[in-house]
């Protein structure tokens, strides 16, 4: 297959390019115009959803019934209610008109009770008395609702500008569930160029650092920002047929980013290797002293690229085939949001592998002479001194072949000592705490980040409770209530239990929401009392929803999957990796290692997160997705070195040569291609850093230290030292797994 598709692109690399060109060009219609059905940005949503079919998903569904149309609620602060208490009325009695703009069915404001002291009137009132809540519910059945925010968001404006002619520090925000989406939609934007216009440019120097011209470093780019554009463009589609989450754009722009540079590295880094032999054995040269013709360069070109396909084309597509199948572990979730990650993923990581095996090599192709010809900027003194010292160009000997040889010499010490600093790594796992709560992707300073944590910190009675208890009576059935309400007084922690209310779709169902005077997401104490108020008879049926049992149902459903997520990554590494080497002992051993440095990673993402370093947010706890995520994508960015160091290490071992000397071969011909990927992929992940949604500052941060711990202690010396240790045993396999592979064999 490989031969096949080397001869075909290197034939006719106008050809692969063309294709490659309309398919962009549909992806990027879809994704920025949607061909009159709105762009990407315009059709992610967030999900209020996490895991269908579980209680909290159910009560989540019976308390916000829309049956009674959308609600806006108008945040008024700094106001002095006590004092002014007249005047504001008066106020409001003149100006209320001003906000029923049309499609609002109906509006309520604490100046329109006879009596502003009853319990009805003080909801709307802040507890500090120096601001109200207006609450407008819009038409059900609207054509345009966007529309109707969009008059609604004018009018409060210019009701703001009235208010400050008589209350000078007055303010009026809007908050809705639209209005945070958008919000959290505008943060997406913002964050992914801020990201990308960071991590491309690093990326970019590094790479005309690794190849010394600027010509071979843009191809990776060019790869990465088509694969990325494909990937938008399947986003797009996606939303047609489910909910797709607004952050799915930045992590799958981060995995497609990442992925194409490192194979464009590698299927480039293998042209210039392949390139020099060809040269070489047809009586020319790389320093530029003997030239081929153009004529001449034809043939020389379209040689060195298909003995490129034939030798790195199978490695990147054994290693997309790893990291699809790990990614392809969150589809055994019950989530759906994961579920959309996972096929996000996949799909990005096969455009990334696609890009780096027809569309990098075509355009090298069409270029013949430019890449044998030394680039300019190898002239200039300093930087052909760290070209040199740095770049792709590799020999059998160097400082990676002596690297191995090092560890040859002391493997247990290495071993036990690489083991330990990845188990001290891991500790602060221990103290992980985790959450899943949408406010913490609305970004800081936003009017309706500032609007939601006005409604928080300074209105009980209407902020986000921390459990929502539907109980099967009716809202008007005090007395047989009245147990279950003194039952939720009396749970510790507990600062506020509502007066039972009538269900929208089901007058003989009522909520109690309670808030617990700790963090509603977070911690063993109301991740108890959800479970106690599951076991509470109350002595009719009852459902326990809300923040803190969302986040409970979250977690268990990701631990009821996780052996069948498990399964599938493992299983399928494992197959993989023997299809590759023939042994049982290098996948295994792969497992293994993988997962501890796995595990040192998170570790040090949560040491990070949970005490603020690096100048980080401190969180009272990481994402619950962000965790799910990090072990699959880490996984297989560490199975990707693990292939590369890997095939070089067995395509010398295959050769004759004795372990430890195609451990140092191995090591010497991939070692630097590791190290230059490693760097690059971590300036594309830091720069996400730069964003403000924290949870895409966690995933940054996360599998960059997975790709630093695994390209440094790992690569370079706990892999060399274990294959030091184990010998020959390291391809060792059971004699009827040999008869398979050698029949179903993934060669080099």
């Amino acid at each position: 297959m490989f031969d096949a598709l080397g001869k075909s692109v290197a034939r006719h690399p106008i050809r692969a390019i063309l294709i490659w060109v309309v398919v962009l060009v549909l992806a990027c219609l879809g994704a920025f115009w949607g061909y009159g059905q709105g762009g990407v940005f315009d059709r992610l949503n967030n999900s209020v959803s996490l895991v269908p079919g579980t209680e909290s998903d159910t009560v989540n569904k019976l308390a916000s019934s829309d049956a009674g149309g959308t609600s806006i609620t108008v945040v008024v602060d700094g106001v002095p209610i006590e004092t002014d208490a007249q005047a504001l009325a008066a106020f409001m009695s003149e100006h209320r008109g001003d906000l029923m703009v049309d499609g609002v069915k109906s509006g309520v404001d604490p100046f329109q009770f006879p009596d502003p002291s009853i319990p009805q009137a003080q909801a709307l009132f802040s507890d500090d008395k120096d601001g109200f809540v207006i609450v407008l519910t819009l038409d059900k059945d609207l054509d345009d609702q966007k529309a109707v925010e969009a008059d609604v968001a004018t009018a409060v404006g210019t009701f703001q500008d009235d208010l400050r002619d008589q209350f000078s520090g007055a303010n009026a925000r809007i908050i809705s569930t639209s209005s945070m989406s958008d919000a959290v939609m505008d943060q997406v934007k913002v964050d992914l160029i801020r990201g990308e216009t960071v991590g491309v440019p690093v990326a970019l120097l590094l790479l005309i650092i690794v190849f010394g011209g600027l010509l071979a470093a843009g191809l990776p780019i060019v790869g990465a920002l088509v694969a990325i554009g494909i990937g938008m463009g399947s986003l797009w589609a996606m939303t047609f047929a489910t909910t797709v989450e607004s952050f799915t754009m930045n992590i799958t722009s981060i995995i497609g980013l990442a992925l194409s540079i490192d194979y464009g590295l590698l299927i480039v880094s293998r042209y210039r290797e392949e390139l020099a032999l060809t040269l070489n054995k047809n009586g020319f040269t790389t320093d530029g002293t003997k030239m081929p013709t153009k004529e001449e360069s034809r043939p020389l070109v379209v040689e060195a690229m298909e003995g490129t396909l034939r030798t790195a084309g199978r490695t990147v597509f054994f290693s997309a085939v790893t990291i699809a199948f790990a990614l392809s572990a969150l589809l055994a979730q019950q989530a759906k949001m994961l579920k959309i990650i996972s096929m996000a993923g996949i799909t990005v990581t096969i455009m990334a592998v696609l890009t780096a095996m027809t569309l990098v090599p075509a355009i090298i192709v069409l270029m013949r002479r430019v890449l044998i010809k030394p680039s300019p900027i190898t002239r200039i003194p300093i930087l052909r001194s760290v070209v040199k010292a740095v770049g792709d160009s590799s020999s059998d000997h160097g400082f990676f072949s002596k690297l191995a040889h090092g560890v040859h010499k002391q493997p247990w010490i290495i071993m036990v000592g690489v083991a330990a600093i990845l188990v001290l790594m891991a500790s602060p796992l221990r103290d992980l705490e985790m959450r899943t709560a949408f406010s913490d992707y609305l970004p800081d300073g936003n009017e309706q980040t500032i609007a939601y944590d006005i409604v928080q910190d300074h209105y009980q009675a209407i902020r986000a409770p921390s459990i929502i208890v539907v109980a099967d009576k009716p809202a008007t059935d005090m007395n047989g209530l009245a147990g279950l309400t003194d039952h939720l007084r009396s749970i510790d922690d507990v600062d506020y239990v509502s007066a039972p209310t009538p269900l929208v779709d089901d007058d003989q169902r009522s909520a109690i929401s309670v808030h617990v005077d700790v963090d509603n997401q977070v911690g063993t104490e109301v991740t108890q009392d959800v479970k106690d108020l599951r076991d509470y008879d109350a002595g009719y049926e009852t459902l326990i929803g809300g923040g803190a049992a969302l986040q409970y149902d979250f977690i268990q459903s990701i631990i009821h999957r996780a052996p069948w997520s498990l399964g599938i990554m493992v299983v399928a590494v494992f197959v993989l990796m023997f299809l590759m080497t023939g042994s049982v002992i290098v996948p295994l051993k792969a497992i293994i290692i993988n997962s501890l440095s796995l595990l040192a990673s998170l570790g040090a993402t949560t040491w990070i997160f949970m005490n603020g370093y690096f100048g980080m947010p401190t969180v009272m706890g990481m994402e619950t997705f962000i965790i799910v995520c990090a072990i699959c994508f880490g996984f297989g960015l560490a199975m990707d070195y693990e292939v590369f160091l890997i095939s070089r290490i067995k395509e010398f071992y295959n050769q004759g040569l004795a372990n430890d000397l195609a451990v140092e071969r191995g090591l010497q011909r991939s070692g630097r291609i590791i190290t230059s990927a490693a760097a690059i992929i971590v300036a594309v992940f830091i720069g996400f850093t730069f964003g403000d949604m924290v949870p895409i500052k966690e995933i940054g941060v996360a599998l960059a230290i997975t790709v630093i711990t695994d390209a440094t202690l790992v690569r370079m010396l706990l892999v060399p030292a274990t294959m030091t240790i184990l010998g020959k045993w390291n391809w060792w396999a059971p004699k009827p797994l040999q008869w398979m592979y050698d029949r179903l064999h993934i060669v080099h």
